[in-house]
């Protein structure tokens, strides 16, 4: 999971905002009224979509995407057509997220802090392509970066699988450690690297474990 800049709202979704909003807060938290239908956040997937380059937030994997609320709609009513609750989401991960909210929260892929950003949670086991927490959390934010693996099933196998033939495509492609690099070989890495590009975070662990410095290519 990788940090992204979800940048500004879109024109267009603030009066959708004070329109749909109001009756989302009545029910779940006043309990009045049916339970809303609306889903018009739909409406700014493409917007989504272009921020997070075709990217799963959580996993990293392109896909098709759909609109996913960070924080429930449910436990979080006023926050349903809040831009900032927005994230783009594989149907997998969206599914598996549903409505669940730990108490401690999920490690968030647009963290405002510096300090808070995903890359600092989470580290890899780049043989298997098991996502686990940084050794260097503390108890409170690796409870947090567990209940991310966990409830969003970041280590079910197929996404395992997808980091590890990431990884076994880079090794046959890439040239080695030793090698100076080429024009050519930065731009590889510069591509396998880059936010922009899925499964850039198993990436990146692993360009270290063979001595690489990402200084050359990291954007």
């Amino acid at each position: 999971m990788h940090w992204v800049d979800r940048g500004p709202e879109p024109p267009g979704l603030a009066p959708v905002r004070n329109r749909y909003t109001p009756r989302w807060i009545d029910y779940y938290e006043s309990g009045i009224g049916d339970r809303p239908t609306d889903s018009h956040w739909r409406g700014f997937h493409a917007d989504l979509e272009r921020v997070f380059f075709g990217i799963c937030a959580y996993c990293e994997e392109f896909t098709p995407g759909e609109v996913d609320h960070f924080r429930p709609k449910s436990k979080f009513p006023r926050l349903v057509y809040s831009w900032s609750n927005w994230l783009f989401a594989c149907h997998d991960c969206n599914q598996a997220k549903s409505d669940t909210w730990p108490t401690i929260g999920f490690v968030d892929p647009c963290a405002t802090s510096v300090s808070d950003r995903p890359e600092l949670y989470f580290t890899f086991d780049t043989l298997t392509g098991f996502i686990k927490p940084h050794e260097s959390l503390d108890a409170r934010r690796r409870e947090m970066a567990e209940a991310t693996i966990r409830e969003l099933g970041l280590n079910d196998f197929h996404h395992m699988r997808k980091r590890v033939e990431r990884l076994v495509l880079l090794s046959a492609a890439m040239p080695n450690v030793e090698s100076e690099l080429t024009n050519d070989a930065v731009r590889l890495l510069t591509y396998f690297t880059s936010r922009e590009t899925q499964l850039s975070s198993v990436v990146r662990e692993w360009l270290l474990e063979q001595g690489f410095s990402l200084d050359l290519f990291l954007t």
